[in-house]
């Protein structure tokens, strides 16, 4: 899902005229930067002879559909972002009812969601809007602009020019859906787990969470084993983190266009866990990353939903083994397609099979999530390879003290020098 294109209805999601005919460099761009979001893979690493020449035979497929001349979409004059830009972007995203399928903030869980289908009666899911670099056809304003114009064919999305009030509504459209994310996620290679002597807050929307250092970590589809995920729901993970004595906390926010808790046949609850060698040491021997094997298990820390936070042992995703009397917590908020999610335990060990967390050591981390509501459970998710997460040695509070005591003594002497030189003058 989608399913790939029937290229006999001559029927081109992506183009940059005004008719239903594509340019022949809109089918160029699409074989070469491929469709993100699907199964179509970039062909970028093909000469460009032989992509000219993959234009020009797929063109035989419906060439009844290309006996019209393409004519070039010209889009309203250009409208630069502004304040004022945006508010009038974001009326017109109400008024012309966007929500209905993007969602109130853009993130793809709009109410129309579960009805939507293709010009072939195939499901279909619109575009969370907060994630530009998914966007197929590209993310520049100007791509998006023509695509809010000429609509998607194929699809439910319509052609809005001959909707707005205003022509320059497009850019203004535009310039608010820019808005709601960046072109380009900034992934961390490394995650920070900072130090409080502060209680660990529950709450998933508490401040002290906002303020926290956020790293990005992209998701993959699982390919290995059986059954697999080509193509994934959840690729984007964000995590916050913090310790204190006693406890360690991880604030964890992905998108899901659903809450689901799953009927265990067609979908299955929503999940997501953080996985760790039961030990921590200084090699750099880590279990694999596949939720371990026969051979050495792993240890995950994980949310479910419907079950809460939970501990278990993994030799292989078919091999999990629950582990009973841990002193875990965790609370979950869903708001408009977006879970947020703290999960709690003891810093130290508390039973076998757990680690323990200490500061300034470098930690593999790697992490999977399920949407059930795609029907995601077992191997079909997605998930990342080690990564390596590391808690910040506390700040002592000589950092407070030596500095004035430096002064201190920088002033005396400062005096005994002037006064040494007063006394042999």
């Amino acid at each position: 899902m989608p399913k790939p294109r029937d290229f006999t209805k001559g029927l081109y999601k992506i183009r940059t005229t005004a008719n239903k005919v594509p340019m022949d460099q809109d089918l160029f761009k699409i074989i070469t930067d491929g469709m993100p979001g699907t199964s179509m893979p970039p062909w970028a690493v093909l000469p460009d002879k032989d992509r000219w020449n993959l234009v020009a035979y797929i063109k035989t497929f419906a060439p009844d559909a290309f006996k019209e001349a393409p004519k070039k979409l010209d889009l309203p004059k250009d409208v630069s972002s502004s304040e004022t830009s945006l508010k009038r972007g974001k009326e017109m995203f109400e008024a012309i009812e966007c929500h209905k399928c993007h969602g109130t903030e853009g993130r793809a869980d709009g109410p129309s969601r579960p009805e939507l289908k293709d010009e072939w009666g195939f499901p279909v899911a619109p575009a969370n809007l907060t994630k530009r670099w998914t966007f197929r056809g590209g993310a520049s304003r100007t791509d998006i602009a023509t695509r809010l114009a000429n609509g998607v064919l194929g699809t439910p999305m319509p052609a809005f020019l001959d909707s707005v009030e205003k022509p320059e509504d497009i850019w203004h459209l535009t310039n608010y859906i820019v808005s709601l994310g960046p072109e380009r996620p900034r992934y961390a290679t490394l995650i920070t787990v900072s130090a409080t002597k502060d209680a660990l807050p529950d709450d998933p929307n508490a401040e002290f969470w906002k303020k926290a250092t956020a790293s990005a970590i992209p998701l993959m589809g699982q390919v290995i084993v059986d059954p697999r995920n080509f193509n994934p729901v959840i690729d984007l993970v964000t995590i916050r983190a913090a310790y204190n004595d006693t406890e360690v906390a991880f604030h964890l926010t992905w998108d899901d266009p659903s809450e689901t808790k799953g009927d265990g046949k067609q979908t299955f609850p929503d999940a997501i866990s953080l996985q760790f060698p039961p030990q921590i040491t200084a090699s750099t021997e880590r279990p694999y990353f596949l939720m371990g094997d026969a051979s050495e298990a792993v240890y995950l820390l994980r949310w479910q939903q419907g079950k809460g936070v939970g501990e278990a042992s993994a030799n292989g995703p078919a091999k999990i083994a629950p582990l009973q009397g841990g002193e875990v917590s965790g609370k979950v908020v869903y708001t408009n397609g977006q879970y947020r999610l703290v999960m709690k335990r003891p810093r130290i060990a508390k039973g076998e099979g757990r680690p323990t967390f200490q500061p300034a050591v470098f930690t593999p981390v790697a992490i999977q999530a399920w949407d059930g509501g795609a029907g995601e459970s077992g191997t079909r998710m997605s998930l990342t390879s080690w990564y390596y997460l590391r808690l910040e040695e506390p700040q002592s509070n000589r950092r407070f003290v030596i500095p004035p005591v430096v002064a201190i003594l920088t002033l005396a002497a400062m005096f005994l020098v002037v006064r040494a030189a007063n006394r042999a003058r």
